[in-house]
């Protein structure tokens, strides 16, 4: 019993510690099938901005929270926000 209460603490720290999924990497918006999604791509295809438009089951919180996380740039705009990947900075 105690070998499964160390197993089930160990993978509750690891769930904690991870991070979300990076909101950049998702499809482009289908709009009306789909209200979240990448809106903007780089010349390689990888998603540059991003936006997420809240309904009434999702208020995109975790999303932007999500965004932050990933150390991207979140504009909260009363739930039509958008984050935007972080360029390198210039030397």
């Amino acid at each position: 019993m105690a070998k499964y209460l160390v197993a089930f603490l160990a993978l509750a720290a690891l769930t904690a510690c991870s991070k979300p999924d990076d909101v950049l990497d998702v499809a482009d918006v289908a709009v009306p099938d789909q209200l979240t999604g990448c809106v903007a791509r780089d010349d390689d295809g990888t998603c540059i901005k991003a936006v997420c438009v809240a309904d009434d089951e999702d208020d995109c919180s975790d999303w932007v929270e999500a965004c932050l996380e990933h150390e991207h740039i979140a504009d909260v705009r009363n739930g039509h926000d958008t984050c935007e990947r972080r360029t390198a900075e210039s030397d």
